[in-house]
């Protein structure tokens, strides 16, 4: 009997044209993010170029969500698009900043200041960290 895997639960909001908030519940790791990509994937090429990740819920990544996180953001700025992250826990913070990706992928304490970064025109303000 094998031991199961790590759960992640995906849930998806649309409060605007070409803006998608997915809310990670979970744990992010090799055995689950692909899912987490290929949900992004889908949502980028059906035209939600900006994607805000709520990770409020998120209980466990380890460095592959941070590989779906850097895949997220090459797919929307193709479409001239973003990924933001909301209320990212500590130790994803401390691996986004580590990396570097803190310099490219805005921060916000939460949905509602990550949605409001997002300009009506569909525009990200200047500035990676916000309200973190």
């Amino acid at each position: 009997m094998g031991v199961p895997e790590p759960d992640l639960v995906l849930t998806v909001h649309t409060p605007r044209p070409g803006v998608a908030v997915v809310d990670v519940r979970g744990h992010l790791d090799h055995h689950t993010a692909s899912r987490l990509r290929g949900r992004g994937f889908e949502l980028i090429d059906q035209g939600f170029h900006h994607v805000v990740l709520n990770l409020a819920h998120l209980r466990f990544s380890d460095s592959t969500g941070l590989a779906v996180l850097v895949a997220l953001l090459q797919r929307t700025r193709t479409h001239q698009g973003t990924v933001v992250v909301a209320a990212p826990p500590e130790r994803l913070r401390k691996m986004l900043r580590v990396t570097g990706l803190s310099l490219v992928v805005a921060e916000h304490h939460d949905v509602d200041h990550a949605l409001a970064a997002i300009e009506s025109d569909g525009t990200v303000g200047l500035g990676a960290r916000h309200n973190v």
